[in-house]
């Protein structure tokens, strides 16, 4: 095989140099053990700065990529996982694998915004907020008081007390002792999975749903089934036969701004799956993650319907604030209160309380509200937008999207290979297959309306009109 030194050009230098080698690792063009090209030798070919290649290698060292021998060079680690090589055959170079962990992967990579229509956050500069480093500086200026002990485990008091009271106008009763805060929705949903699952029980997911959710759930040990969701929420029949079937203890959903259909609930379908819920013995975990982005609040939930009976409520900040803070908000059921706490206790001891009050700080003195006013309207030019631009390329815009981060479109082709093909002209999308547990073919893709740039549009014209 002749070998190839161009690099990535959508990432760095260095992070490009990183994936260069990490490639022929899996490759096996390098094995555990063998020495790879040395520092000098690789810039040459590269045609790149030493100092670039000895900071891509010492990032593989730190992650137990490569071994550094001193006198001796750079080796790929002995613990490095390789398919048995077949020695009768000839290593054929690999396309990616297009899954949950690679796309993951690529989301945090260097890969820029205006390149990744495939990602599910909103640029840096949508969400930048000019008051985030008045809000540190006023929390810090109170740090001698909490920054050297233990947060309380269940969290922040005022931010909780702020929740509370947005729930209120929302209609929504419940109390800050009902109130938790987590590491983000992740951190909720994995501990509310392991309050009420044991490995092989049955949790229902929409279809389609957050991809990684069911790769989450199926980490931990359940069978993840799918509903089939539509515009106006479960497919009600179809959920009632995965009860009878499967009995599954939990359902996971968003009820508002579906991901990845931005889909609202229809108040006849929440009562139908609330019944439902009741008839088996079952809970919702509600992710409210997108409600921010709603310009009116009033849209219904299953919290609203229920009052928290069956329901686990989460909401955060990473998709409108800052996804760095990783600061969520659980509000749980009287009786599970205590159970919610130990699990949180014995996993994450606390949440750091330092995010959860800048986000107090600036919840509470109206610069949210600003910010997100500002992301509501971005949005909606965002989907007209798309409104006009999908048909221009031979596809349409859904009839009940609404203005969230997302748009679910069909391509009427395979993803997979329109994924793949994208990833080799520098696009990262989000094929339709990863929205689904069991991964099945799709011809959908999720489009994020913020970084869907024109640039990627006409792409994806050509690309499906040839």
């Amino acid at each position: 095989m002749v070998e190839n030194y161009k690099l990535n050009p959508n990432l760095t230098k260095t992070a490009a140099v990183a994936e260069w080698l990490k490639q022929r690792i899996d490759w096996q063009i390098y094995l555990p053990n063998q020495r790879v090209p040395s520092v000098r030798k690789l810039a040459k070919l590269m045609g790149i700065s030493s100092f670039t290649v000895v900071q891509a290698y010492e990032q593989l060292v730190a992650t137990n990529v490569l071994v550094a021998k001193p006198s001796s060079g750079y080796y790929v680690s002995e613990q490095t996982r390789l398919v048995p090589p077949n020695r009768d055959k000839k290593v054929a170079p690999k396309q990616p694998v297009i899954d949950t962990r690679w796309l993951v992967q690529q989301v945090s990579s260097d890969i820029p915004h205006h390149r990744s229509p495939g990602v599910g956050t909103l640029p840096r500069d949508w969400i930048r907020n000019d008051k985030m480093e008045w809000a540190i500086r006023q929390v810090t200026q109170q740090a001698d008081g909490f920054i050297y002990d233990y947060s309380a485990v269940q969290g922040y008091l005022p931010l909780r007390q702020q929740l509370v009271q947005q729930l209120n106008v929302l209609g929504m009763q419940t109390y800050t002792d009902n109130v938790i805060t987590t590491a983000g929705i992740s951190h909720a949903i994995t501990m509310i999975a392991q309050l009420l699952t044991e490995v092989g029980d049955t949790v229902m997911v929409d279809g389609p749903g957050w991809f990684w959710l069911s790769s989450c759930l199926q980490q931990q040990g359940l069978n993840v089934v799918a509903v089939e969701r539509d515009h106006q929420g479960p497919d009600i029949e179809q959920m009632q036969q995965l009860f009878e079937t499967y009995h599954p203890k939990l359902y996971l959903t968003n009820s508002v701004l579906h991901n990845p259909t931005s889909y609202n609930l229809h108040p006849a379908r929440a009562h139908q799956v609330l019944n439902l819920i009741h008839q088996y013995d079952a809970y919702i975990f509600e992710d409210d993650l997108y409600a921010a982005f709603l310009p009116s609040g009033q849209v219904l939930r299953y919290a609203s319907l229920d009052q928290f009976e069956r329901v686990f409520y989460a909401t955060g900040f990473s998709k409108s604030m800052s996804s760095g803070w990783r600061v969520g908000l659980l509000v749980c059921p009287d009786h599970f209160i205590d159970d919610v706490l130990r699990i949180k206790t014995l996993s994450n001891m606390s949440t750091p309380e330092f995010g959860e009050r800048v986000i107090h700080h600036l919840w509470t003195h109206g610069e949210y509200r600003r910010q997100i006013k500002k992301v509501q309207q971005q949005l909606y030019r965002a989907h007209e937008r798309m409104r006009i631009a999908l048909p221009k390329i031979g596809l349409v815009y859904p009839e009940h999207t609404q203005a969230g981060l997302f748009v679910w479109v069909d391509t009427h082709q395979d993803t997979i290979q329109l994924a793949l093909d994208a990833y080799s002209d520098g696009w990262l999308v989000a094929p339709g297959h990863l929205f689904h547990p069991d991964a099945s073919a799709s011809t959908y893709m999720r489009l994020n309306v913020s970084t869907s740039s024109n640039a990627f549009l006409a792409w994806l014209g050509d690309y499906l009109n040839h």
